[in-house]
């Protein structure tokens, strides 16, 4: 037996997925004024545009560090065992897609790579962005392809 307090969860729900695929439909671009609604959904996630269903997916981020101590090197990622960890890690990376950011990103992460790693003296730090093609692109033949698109040496001060 449905009661009013089901029909009123039942409600807000609904309510709430409206909110979330009004905002999935870009409903802010059909606007110039900010309503209610983007304020709602804004401070409950709601807002979110969800992107990834997008025609256009957005390029994947990745970045290798070459390690080398003098006498030998050796290639290495950040990600690990831990799901959790590798999202963080990923969305740090994401980052390296603000052109004004990467110098900040590759010499902070080169720093953390060179503390963890006690003996190296110099790291390269490779990011790589998996192109994507277009679905009419794909279609037709195309593959995605790895790319690199930023390449930086550092080394580590002598103090």
């Amino acid at each position: 037996m449905i009661t009013w307090k089901h029909i009123c969860w039942m409600s807000i729900a609904l309510f709430h997925l409206t909110v979330a695929a009004l905002h999935a439909a870009h409903f802010k671009e059909w606007t110039k004024h900010a309503t209610w609604l983007s304020g709602y959904g804004d401070f409950t996630g709601a807002g979110n545009i969800f992107s990834f269903f997008a025609p256009h997916i957005g390029n994947e981020i990745a970045v290798l560090y070459t390690v080398a101590d003098g006498k030998s090197q050796h290639v290495m990622r950040l990600e690990g065992q831990n799901t959790e960890c590798n999202r963080r890690i990923q969305t740090v990376y994401n980052f390296f897609s603000i052109e004004e950011a990467q110098p900040l990103l590759a010499r902070s992460c080169a720093a953390y790579v060179l503390k963890k790693c006690a003996d190296g003296t110099m790291v390269r730090v490779t990011v790589i962005s998996k192109l994507v093609p277009e679905m009419k692109d794909f279609r037709e033949g195309v593959q995605p392809k790895w790319e690199a698109f930023l390449v930086k040496d550092y080394r580590k001060n002598s103090q």
